[in-house]
């Protein structure tokens, strides 16, 4: 089984400390030619954004590598509650914790691929399209106000991105937009008409088999960048950073486990 999924967040961590630790030497090596506390803190800051960059961090730790150094200014001139230094892993957990449970980290569908997955939805006819690991719920509510024909249900397991893609179909007036809180292995998939998913290659073989299992005959199983255990009937190439693959899958059986 690919450990890769599993091991994302603790390796995350170790290429984070690794990166402040050369923002640090770097500041020292600064410090003799630039004697400034706030040029040494954006200097420091700037460094472990571009280190994260370089070696290809997901976005939100892009942000934490940067904002740390300025933290740790903030901690040595101020009073700061014990508090405080828990919140940005509890921030971390709350995104990452299905990593650990389902050995799937956070991976954003990127923006490209979401007119690619628009073209696979019939504008003429109802239908349910279900994301599995929404995350903060952006590709759905797109979809929703392209389809307002279709029925856009997302399942997260994140506790901070659930809740906060649910606002988002609030403060967006998103009726036909569902964002549910739920392990996706304890979802059923017997009334979806489309599924997508873009998790990680450790849950490829599993989720095929679940979707396989359950989805109805004529529906459309739809996966980003990790193919599964059986031929797409289409893969569409992604014009985005990562060169993804979108891989259409047609099930055409009738489905061994419909409820």
């Amino acid at each position: 089984m690919d450990k890769t999924a599993r091991l994302a967040t603790p390796v995350f961590m170790l290429k984070s400390v690794a990166i402040q630790a050369i923002a640090f030497a770097a500041s020292i090596v600064l410090w003799p030619v630039v004697p400034s506390i706030p040029f040494i803190i954006i200097a420091s800051s700037l460094i472990a954004l571009i280190a994260a960059a370089l070696i290809q961090l997901p976005t939100p730790w892009l942000i934490v590598n940067a904002a740390l150094p300025l933290a740790a200014a903030l901690t040595l001139a101020i009073d700061v509650p014990g508090y405080v230094y828990l919140a940005p892993l509890i921030v971390i957990g709350a995104i990452y914790s299905p990593a650990l449970l389902n050995r799937v980290p956070y991976y954003p569908t990127p923006r490209p691929a979401y007119a690619v997955i628009l073209a696979e939805l019939p504008t003429d006819r109802p239908f349910e399209f279900v994301d599995i690991g929404c995350g903060f719920g952006d590709l759905i509510l797109f979809l929703a106000r392209h389809r307002p024909n279709g029925k856009f249900v997302g399942i997260e397991l994140g506790p901070l991105p659930c809740l906060i893609a649910k606002l988002k179909s609030i403060i967006q007036s998103a009726p036909n937009v569902t964002v549910k809180w739920r392990n996706m292995w304890r979802f059923s998939l017997s009334q979806s008409d489309f599924v997508y998913t873009f998790l990680s290659p450790a849950a490829m073989d599993e989720i095929w088999h679940k979707a396989a299992d359950e989805m109805p005959a004529n529906s459309t199983f739809i996966t980003n960048t990790f193919p599964v255990p059986s031929p797409a009937h289409e893969e569409i190439a992604v014009r985005d950073e990562r060169a993804s693959r979108i891989y259409i899958h047609k099930i055409k059986h009738t489905p061994k486990n419909a409820n």
